[in-house]
């Protein structure tokens, strides 16, 4: 199978387990919240924050939420998502969560990463990787646009 149909193959999967984006957002916020997993969140509007947990508190709320379904409760709980850093935003600004390894990304991860991946066509609009990257992550150099796909990649 060629790397399009791979791509196509696994986005056509992806869409039938998550037909919509916050039904993807919501069960990556979940399992963030069940094991505390470090990840990056990207928005639309302004610069990503990196290397993030959800509050521990928050957390312990979504889970609990999810346990005790109130669809009025877990819809006003998705307006204000609490990150380690202090950032709190509603579900519908966040553009990509991109967790992380446990114990984070070493410098050996970063430099073996092979950046050819990065051209790679997978956007729904025929994007390569490299161009989904350099807009998500709102890099303003090549530099910083390596930096983050080498980080993308050993993700």
């Amino acid at each position: 199978m060629t790397d399009a149909r791979l791509v196509e193959d696994a986005r056509r999967r992806v869409s039938e387990v998550f037909p919509t984006q916050i039904d993807l957002l919501v069960s990556q916020l979940q399992h963030l919240a069940g094991n505390m997993q470090s990840c990056d969140v990207t928005f639309r509007d302004r610069a990503p924050i990196l290397d993030v947990k959800l509050n521990r508190e928050f957390a312990r709320t979504f889970i609990t939420a999810l346990r005790h379904w109130k669809p009025a409760n877990f819809a006003k709980l998705l307006q204000r998502i609490h990150f380690s850093d202090g950032t709190i935003t509603p579900i519908d600004s966040i553009w990509i969560v991109v967790p992380l390894p446990r114990g984070g990304i070493s410098i050996n991860m970063m430099q073996c990463a092979d950046l050819a991946l990065a051209e790679t066509v997978a956007g729904n609009g025929g994007e390569s990787i490299r161009e989904m990257i350099k807009a998500a992550y709102m890099c303003a150099t090549e530099a910083e646009l390596d930096w983050h796909i080498r980080r993308w990649i050993a993700s």
